[in-house]
């Protein structure tokens, strides 16, 4: 397929990136890109299997017509690739479907369950409205390191890639496609989070995908890809994480990074402007629990 190189635009909705394999692209929202997640599908020869659930109700209402004008079949499975609430809050739409995480993930989802959309509306008021009657979805079935899936002929792998943007994040591979569907371990034309995770594991876990047979990758956040975008996204981690080394050994503070730091084009990128400072503060905590 054909990749978008429009930077500040891309193709939002439904995305056929391989037979019976579909990426549901967002835009950007009222906060720059925060909180408008990408999701997935794959449709099986019985059910279909649901990568991410997205955040808010009208976002669930647009997957599910999605995914509604692909296929009838009944959605069996859910992966959550981590549990941040813009990729779980439409888990109870696909009720009673078995849902699939890394053993930490869930951890995160169970603990937080009471008060995830509530600290979700004080932090993005605009969102608020769109937030009414959603329960959270504990996860009931864990995974340590990798599990496959087989629908049929295909294969689907779900992995874990060791503390990145979380510390129970999954990404899902189609071995015989080539299609990945990262979760936030991939932000393409969005600055990278790191504020739950680490930057020097996020660099490790990024060299790790990039040896994958892949043709297409569906990032988190941000257009439909290929390895070239992601290659782009493993040059802003490594300015960070060398960038911030140096700092810290000069004795500088966080923010005087900050104002420093020479990233180039990444500047441009969303959300960039509040996040940058934040993945500086990430190396600074590694850096400092490491003396």
């Amino acid at each position: 397929m054909r990749f978008d190189r429009d930077f500040t635009h891309w193709p939002i909705g439904l995305h056929r990136v391989a037979e019976d394999v579909y990426a549901y692209v967002q835009g950007n929202g009222p906060y720059g890109n925060a909180g408008f997640s990408n999701a997935g599908f794959v449709v099986g020869p019985e059910y279909v299997v649901v990568i991410d659930t997205l955040g808010t109700n009208s976002m669930h209402d647009g997957f599910i017509d999605a995914i509604r004008s692909v296929t009838d079949k009944p959605v069996g499975l859910v992966i959550i690739t981590h549990h941040h609430v813009d990729h779980v809050l439409g888990t109870h739409r696909f009720m009673p479907a078995r849902v699939i995480c890394h053993r930490q993930c869930r951890a995160h989802i169970a603990a937080g369950r009471d008060t995830m959309v509530q600290r979700w509306r004080s932090m993005r008021p605009l969102l608020a409205p769109d937030l009414d009657d959603i329960p959270v979805v504990v996860p009931d079935i864990t995974f340590e390191e990798r599990i496959s899936i087989h629908l049929g002929e295909r294969e689907l792998v779900v992995f874990h890639p060791g503390l990145a943007h979380t510390d129970g994040d999954a990404a899902v591979i189609l071995p015989g496609d080539g299609v990945l569907f990262t979760g936030d371990l991939f932000f393409n034309r969005v600055c990278p989070a790191a504020f739950q995770g680490s930057v020097k594991g996020w660099i490790a876990a990024v060299e790790n995908l990039l040896q994958l047979d892949t043709k297409v990758i569906v990032p988190g956040h941000g257009p439909v890809a290929d390895r070239t975008a992601l290659a782009e996204m493993l040059r802003y981690l490594h300015l960070i994480q060398s960038g911030s080394e140096q700092a810290y050994a000069e004795g500088l503070t966080p923010e005087e990074a900050f104002a420093r730091m020479e990233i180039g084009a990444f500047r441009e990128w969303f959300d960039t402007e509040h996040r940058l400072l934040q993945d500086i503060q990430r190396v600074y905590e590694s850096l400092g629990q490491a003396s």
